[in-house]
């Protein structure tokens, strides 16, 4: 005999058994998916359900357990006329992406997925969907846009907006995708350059990934955060021109020259973090009449270390 473990909303199976069970998601994500437990013996089966009473107890979420009966009966009518229910039909798919059953939209969009009909004329139904009730699908339709890569462009001004969600795993998955879209995603740098501060670290990481993979386009709105107030912001911002490298040299350096202390700061570390294309312009500071920037001069020039050396070795020779 084989029992089937099944997460649906079907009504109760004849010759079934089945119960309310609270399952905690970890990653917090839904599946939509059978789990065949073969062969598991009746007594084991039994044995299980004073387990199950404690999870239906504890009531931290809902799905449905059904175990198919021992004695050879087939699953009831409802639930085997979910399951083999084909979705093929892309208008019905997308309408299921507006349901307030967040299992149904989320096997929607993997249906989409797995079918192959993800595609530009989409991505509109795939944007509105974003601002879904549940988080779980918000992220779910986010995952799916970001797969698509530049075919989801027009989903730019739901992602900017989805920065702004109070899940900090969706702003995070909004992030990366926008970084998966690429260019046509420098229209988000305001909304990216606003999540510099994020208080998740992960959020912070995903958000310089992007801003760092538009190149000069970002140059200009990083140095300005350079001079924020928020440490955490000037530290994301470093770290995003540290990235860019050599285009933002001549920017930061002017930080560096003119900034506020913890501006000043937060420019040298850009500059150790871009290494050799900054050594030319940091040897000239050392003869500054400013004491403060000749030394942050030095001192992000010993932090770049050995890539500083021939440019020291050249201003040695020729003099300075």
């Amino acid at each position: 005999m084989e029992s089937r473990l099944s997460w649906t909303s079907g009504e109760r199976n004849a010759g079934c058994h089945e119960f309310k069970v609270p399952y905690a998601i970890p990653c917090g994500r839904l599946f939509a998916k059978e789990v065949p437990l073969n062969r598991l013996p009746q007594r084991i089966f039994h044995l299980a359900l004073p387990l199950l009473h404690v999870l239906i107890v504890s009531g931290l979420a809902v799905a449905t357990v059904t175990a198919a009966a021992f004695a050879g009966a087939a699953p009831g009518p409802s639930g085997a006329q979910e399951r083999a229910t084909p979705l093929d039909d892309v208008k019905g798919l997308v309408e299921q992406l507006e349901t307030t059953d967040p299992l149904a939209a989320s096997r929607a969009v993997q249906e989409l997925k797995t079918q192959g009909k993800l595609s530009r004329d989409m991505v509109p139904a795939l944007a509105k969907a974003m601002r879904h009730p549940n988080e779980i699908i918000r992220l779910t339709i986010i995952e799916a846009l970001s797969e698509m890569g530049p075919d989801a462009a027009d989903a730019v001004p739901a992602l900017s907006e989805a920065l702004g969600d109070k899940d900090p795993m969706v702003r995070e998955t909004a992030a990366l995708a926008l970084f998966s879209i690429g260019q046509p995603s420098r229209k988000a740098i305001p909304a990216l350059i606003a999540c510099l501060g994020d208080e998740s670290s992960r959020v912070r990481d995903a958000v310089v990934l992007a801003l760092s993979s538009f190149g000069p386009d970002s140059v200009g709105p990083l140095v300005k955060s350079l001079e924020s107030e928020k440490p955490s912001v000037r530290s994301s911002a470093a770290d995003a021109l540290g990235r860019i490298g050599a285009p933002g040299v001549p920017s930061i350096i002017a930080v560096l020259e003119k900034g506020t202390p913890d501006a000043s700061q937060a420019a040298s570390l850009a500059l150790a973090k871009i290494g050799a294309p900054a050594v030319e312009m940091l040897i000239s500071l050392l003869e500054s009449p400013n004491a403060r920037t000749a030394k942050l001069a030095g001192d992000t020039l010993e932090q770049i270390g050995a890539p500083a050396v021939p440019g020291l070795v050249k201003a040695i020779r020729r003099g300075k």
